[in-house]
């Protein structure tokens, strides 16, 4: 491979089936022979088709889209289930509820974006349901000195830098540091956000059977201070923007509020957060290989802002809350496993049996002063106003026991399984703002979750190979686990998965073609019974598929394309939240139907230059548990033109959303007066270089 090739940032790399992907399965199986859905988006992907943000890059894989409220900057749906039914992981450890501790996060740090679908209890614990977003950082290597930039330059005063490489410090220590920041005044009003991202680590190798690696993780951030546009009557809106949304009451967006911020002039959506890593893998043998990852997470979050924004059809006003919550988080833990490599009754085998714990202190403070109304087309900001705390701590320790195994039945067949039992010792404490102890909605509770799943893998053909797995997962019954209160108090619910599909390379190698088909039930979620009364009784139910594929038309031609169906609704369901009978219902935030086509070409007339762009379609969605907000469908474009000045120093020019469409991206069911409007059109600039 010449050196043009080997630093070419490419928008589309070929899915490789047989490669090895540890948010599945610790048994470091491929992708081919894990029993279920997983989809990757790496580093040059990510660089070339300008995501500059985790969930930017997520949003582009099969099946998913995001959004974000007030208290949740980013929020994953897939398979028919949205928020903190969706585990969020980094490097493959969990730190808390996906709608508590996510951040939108730079890519530049990254190596990869590892997505498993479905229900992953036996692998992670409780919250994961419809799926695992793993967030992968670079690490060193020993494969030679590299570096890169990366700096660009967009729309609504835009700003990305990354510096990072890779270092042989010697044949037994080698490190790695990557730094980005990015910066943006955002297309609402006032509402710009920024953050920088510093990873680093060594890995220390003095033996082939033996590695010890070092990292931290540190990131600060201000996140958008946008939380939504307000609805408002027909009567009222000027110019109502048409195609976006539908309601029972006929609310609109009026255009001339579009870009407008109705939040406070001191409003605050700050986090920092540390997180240091010791990684050790001893083989003493080829038979056993021993694991330990011991860590510590810190975060501090804060939000001061005015959330909630009411238009008021009897005063034309819009009535804006107060709201304040302070996060201080402290997590620490450790995992380790032995993996062992033998035959059972002649068979090949793999097994892995391993322990996780960990410790979490994690303080909760927050408060609800008064609000006011301001005008809608001419806001005045004004200030938050006092702060007095009502604290809630919580505690917990949890342990759990895991074992996966794969068994080679014959040459074509293989039986993975796995199983975690846990105990989750869990403390809620809840004092008001005097200082006093609030028993009653204070409480302790343990919980003893049993997960296990079981599936088959066979090859049909040479690289086409079948599957069919039964999945079991536990979640919290209404709130995440940090938020649950004594009115709450109920055992997690339970889910299960049937799953089946097809994974396939075609053509010789030129393209790929994966398949899958799945039946998720969750059961004993909470609902209302009567006035004042909840009951975990609910029912939550997903079907559907999910087709992705690849194919290299010809020597500098790709194509990639996914559709997905899901069929989602509730049972036996009245939302607690509001006292809506939502029996047969969609839950909010899931399309019926998404779709993704990519394209690039290289060596476009003979010239270093490449170019390419996608489409990403999403479907008709409902904006409450009611379903009587519709949000319509939307697609939107990307384009991008790269060209290589030199082996090593490339240009970019990139346009998001190209359509210039209005589209209304996510809705939250706590703030039913607003939506979530997706960014208009983008256009940036880039230069990377790799020396």
């Amino acid at each position: 491979m010449g050196l043009t090739e080997e630093i070419t940032v490419t928008g589309w790399r070929l899915r490789q089936l047989d490669t090895p992907v540890p948010t599945a399965s610790r048994l470091n199986l491929s992708i081919r022979d894990t029993p279920a859905t997983l989809d990757r988006i790496g580093a040059d992907e990510i660089l070339t088709r300008g995501f500059r943000t985790v969930e930017e890059a997520t949003d582009s894989l099969p099946g998913i889209i995001s959004g974000g409220a007030p208290g949740d900057p980013s929020l994953f749906s897939m398979r028919g289930f949205t928020g903190e039914q969706v585990m969020i992981l980094h490097n493959g450890l969990y730190l808390g509820p996906a709608n508590m501790i996510n951040r939108p996060g730079n890519t530049f740090n990254i190596a990869s974006i590892d997505v498993l679908k479905g229900p992953a209890s036996v692998l992670y614990g409780q919250g994961a349901i419809g799926g695992v977003v793993n967030i992968v950082n670079k690490h060193p290597d020993f494969d030679g000195n590299t570096r890169q930039a990366l700096a660009s330059y967009g729309s609504f005063d835009t700003v990305s830098l990354g510096l990072g490489g890779n270092m042989v410090l010697s044949d037994t220590l080698a490190g790695r540091a990557d730094v980005s920041y990015h910066r943006t005044d955002g297309y609402v009003d006032d509402a710009g956000s920024n953050s920088f991202n510093a990873t680093g680590a060594l890995l220390f190798q003095p033996a082939s059977d033996l590695s010890v690696e070092l990292s931290v993780d540190y990131l600060r951030d201000n996140l958008s201070t946008y939380y939504g546009t307000p609805l408002v009557s027909a009567d009222f809106a000027a110019d109502s923007i048409e195609g976006i949304l539908s309601g029972a009451d006929g609310r609109v967006i009026d255009r001339r509020m579009r870009f407008t911020n109705y939040n406070v002039n001191d409003d605050k959506a700050h986090s920092w957060q540390i997180w240091p890593r010791l990684v050790v893998n001893w083989s003493p043998s080829d038979a056993v290989t021993l694991s330990n990852t011991a860590y510590y997470f810190h975060a501090e979050r804060q939000w001061i802002n005015a959330e909630n924004y009411v238009f008021n059809s009897d005063t034309n006003l819009i009535d804006r809350d107060r709201f304040f919550v302070f996060h201080n988080q402290d997590l620490v833990g450790d995992q380790g496993s032995a993996t062992f490599r033998h035959t059972l009754f002649g068979l090949s085998n793999q097994l892995v049996v391993g322990f996780d714990y960990n410790h979490l202190d994690f303080v909760r403070s927050r408060g609800f002063p008064d609000g006011d109304s301001v005008d809608p087309l001419n806001p005045v900001r004004g200030s938050f106003g006092p702060i007095q705390k009502r604290v809630s701590p919580t505690r917990w320790d949890q342990i759990a026991l895991f074992a996966e195994d794969s068994l080679d039945l014959t040459s074509r067949l293989k039986l993975v399984t796995g199983l975690r039992a846990e105990r989750l010792y869990l403390t809620r404490e809840n004092y008001g703002p005097d200082g006093a102890f609030q028993p009653a909605i204070s409480f302790r509770r343990t919980y003893k979750p049993f997960n296990w799943r079981a599936g088959l893998v066979y090859d049909v053909a040479p690289h086409v190979t079948a599957y069919a797995s039964y999945s079991t997962g536990k979640d919290p019954v209404g709130s995440n686990i940090f938020l649950v209160n004594a009115g709450q108090n109920f055992g997690l619910s339970s889910s299960r998965q049937f799953e089946a599909g097809i994974k396939a390379d075609l053509l010789d190698g030129r393209g790929s073609l994966t398949a899958a088909v799945y039946d998720i039930r969750r059961s004993d979620i909470l609902t209302q019974v009567a006035i004042d009364t909840l009951n975990n009784v609910g029912k939550q139910t997903s079907r559907g598929f999910e087709l992705s594929g690849e194919l290299k038309v010809s020597r500098n031609w790709a194509v990639t394309g996914s559709g997905t169906y899901v069929d989602a609704e509730y049972q036996d369901f009245i939302d607690p939240n509001y006292g809506i009978a939502a029996s047969g219902n969609r839950p909010p935030n899931v399309p019926a139907w998404t779709g993704n086509v990519w394209t690039s070409v290289q060596h476009i007339g003979g010239l270093p230059l490449e170019a390419g762009g996608g489409v990403k379609y999403v479907g008709k969605r409902y904006g409450n548990t009611a379903n009587d907000l519709v949000l319509k469908p939307y697609a939107t474009g990307i384009l991008y033109a790269t060209y290589s000045l030199t082996p090593r120093l490339s240009l970019t020019a990139r346009v998001n959303n190209v359509w210039g469409k209005t589209f209304v991206q996510w809705a939250d069911i706590y703030y039913p007066a607003q939506v979530m409007l997706g960014e208009p059109r983008r256009a940036e600039a880039s230069i990377l270089a790799r020396f």
